[in-house]
């Protein structure tokens, strides 16, 4: 399917938004009292990289690495909410704002292409 200029802005207009709420969600990682924001955030990513990839013809296109990652991140979040120790939390939401801001859009005469980093690793999820 071919993409048109007014996706193709569409398109690049919801990385930017990606790499907006990722920033967010880096200025709060050390804050366990924005863990709500955060989630939210990463929700809105997902809906995001979801909106995107349906544009794309990509057989590569599978977000389930990412959404366990996330889930992962969630139970972590609040399980060191309770501990009181948001250590491992405040890396994981590093790590998988690294990941979001490093998939690719690449724009093709047949449409749009996209690119997953190789690796995720998030506790016991990765994507290798």
């Amino acid at each position: 399917m071919e993409i048109t200029e007014t996706e193709r802005l569409m398109l690049i207009k919801k990385k930017e938004e990606i790499c907006g709420l990722t920033l967010r969600n880096l200025d709060i990682a050390r804050d366990s009292q924005k863990e709500l924001e955060i989630k939210k955030n990463f929700t809105t990513i997902l809906s995001l990289l979801s909106q995107v990839a349906s544009y794309s013809n990509s057989k590569n296109v599978n977000l389930d690495k990412f959404t366990d990652a996330m889930n992962i991140l969630f139970l972590t979040m609040s399980k060191e909410k309770l501990d009181n120790i948001w250590v491992s939390a405040s890396i994981y939401v590093q790590i998988l704002c690294n990941y979001a801001n490093s998939v690719r859009f690449d724009f093709t005469k047949k449409g749009l292409k996209i690119i997953f980093p190789k690796n995720i690793n998030i506790g016991s999820i990765t994507n290798k």
